[in-house]
C-alpha cells in the first residue's frame, strides 16, 4: 500500500472514530425564543455556550439586563479568590452587627438576635449564593473591598459586559427612586416599606421601567455565559476544593426550581444562580437564572436567561425560563466533523 493511500485510509478512520461535535439549531432557537419572549410579555435575553466545542448562540446577547441577585455568583468567586490570596480563611469568624442587616430577602436578618453574631465565612458564602441572602451578600461584598473589586476581577478575567456597582441596601431603594442606606445605623424596614407604599403604583412602575436598560448592576447574556464558561473550565479558582464548594452550593440551591431546572430532562444536573426583582403595577423588574447544565448523556452547556420588564405573573415568568431551557436542550444537536 502506498504512503499516500495509507494516509488517506488513516484519515478516514480518524474521522469515523472521532466523537461528533455539537452545534445549536440556530433557526429553531431563533423562532422558539421569539415566541417565548412574546408570551412572557417582556424583554428576554438568552446566552448559550456548548462547553465541549465552544459553539455559541445568543438572543439580545449584547443588551444589558438587570442582574438582581445573579451578582452573588461572581461575588462568591471574588470571596473565594480572596481566600486563595490568603486574606481570609473559610472557617474564619466574620462578625455581623445589627447595622449590617440588609433589606428584602434575608433569613439571616430574620433570625438575628442581639447586637452581634459571628458567622464562619463559608456559611456566609452559602447563605449569599445558595439562599440568596442579602445581608450575607452585602457583608461579603463589603469585606472584600466593595463592588469595584468584583469589576476589576471580571475585566481582568476578560469579561466585558457585567457591571456590579451597588450594595443591595443601595441598589434596591434606588431603583424605586429612594435613597440608599449607609452602614452607620440599622435599616428601619418599617419606614422603608412606608416610603415605598407612599409612591403611587403607577409612579413605582415608571421608576422601575426607567432602570431596565441601566448598565449599572447589569449584565449582557453574552458576558454571563462567558463568565460561566470560565467557571466550568476552572479559570476563576485555583483550588479544586473551592470550585467544588461553589459547585455544591449552586447545585443544591432551592431557589428557582421552576425556572431553568424545570425545563431540563430527568437526570440532568444544574449548578445555577437566580435573580428576582420587585414588581409594580404589573411590571416585574427582573426574573433571571444562569447556570451550567450537565445532560444525562454527558453533554454540558452554559445558559443565561434574563427576563426584564415582564407583565406576566410569577408562574408565567418561571415558565418562560423553563421553556428556554427545554428549547436549548432540543436545539443542541450532534453534527459530524
Amino acid at each position: 500500500m502506498s504512503t499516500r493511500l495509507m494516509y488517506a485510509v488513516a484519515t478516514l478512520v480518524w474521522f469515523a472514530a472521532a466523537p461528533a461535535l455539537a452545534d445549536w439549531d440556530r433557526a429553531k432557537l431563533e423562532s422558539g425564543i421569539r415566541a417565548i419572549e412574546k408570551q412572557a410579555t417582556g424583554r428576554l435575553g438568552v446566552g448559550l455556550i456548548d462547553l465541549k466545542d465552544g459553539k455559541r448562540w445568543s438572543y439580545r446577547g449584547g443588551e444589558y439586563f438587570p442582574l438582581q441577585s445573579v451578582f452573588k455568583l461572581p461575588l462568591a468567586v471574588g470571596v473565594l479568590q480572596a481566600v486563595e490570596a490568603g486574606k481570609f480563611t473559610l472557617d474564619q469568624a466574620i462578625p455581623v452587627t445589627r447595622n449590617d442587616l440588609s433589606l428584602y430577602h434575608s433569613p439571616l436578618a430574620e433570625a438575628f438576635k442581639g447586637e452581634r453574631q459571628d458567622y464562619p465565612l463559608r456559611d456566609l458564602i452559602a447563605r449569599s449564593t445558595g439562599d440568596s441572602d442579602n445581608t450575607a451578600a452585602d457583608l461579603l461584598l463589603r469585606i472584600i473591598g466593595g463592588p469595584h473589586v468584583l469589576n476589576a476581577m471580571l475585566t481582568g478575567g476578560g469579561i466585558a459586559g457585567i457591571s456590579i456597582d451597588r450594595y443591595e441596601r443601595v441598589f434596591q431603594p434606588e431603583i424605586l427612586g429612594l435613597a440608599g442606606f449607609s452602614w452607620d445605623e440599622p435599616i428601619d424596614l418599617a419606614k422603608f416599606q412606608r416610603d415605598i407604599d407612599a409612591i403611587p403604583a403607577a409612579e413605582r412602575r415608571k421608576r422601575l421601567e426607567a432602570t431596565l436598560t441601566d448598565t449599572r448592576d447589569a449584565a449582557t447574556p453574552d458576558a454571563a455565559v462567558a463568565f460561566l464558561e470560565g467557571l466550568a473550565k476552572g479559570n476563576w479558582l485555583r483550588e479544586p476544593a473551592h470550585a467544588a464548594l461553589l459547585d455544591k452550593i449552586m447545585t443544591e440551591t432551592k431557589t428557582g426550581l421552576d425556572r431553568i431546572k424545570a425545563g431540563l430532562p430527568d437526570g440532568a444536573r444544574l449548578a445555577h444562580k437566580t435573580g428576582s426583582g420587585p414588581s409594580a403595577a404589573g411590571l416585574n423588574h427582573a426574573t433571571n437564572d444562569i447556570g451550567i447544565v450537565t445532560l444525562p448523556d454527558g453533554r454540558r452547556f452554559a445558559i443565561a436567561v434574563y427576563l426584564a420588564g415582564s407583565l406576566a405573573e410569577s408562574k408565567g415568568r418561571a415558565a418562560a425560563h423553563a421553556a428556554v431551557a427545554r428549547l436549548a436542550v432540543e436545539s443542541l444537536q450532534r453534527v459530524g466533523r
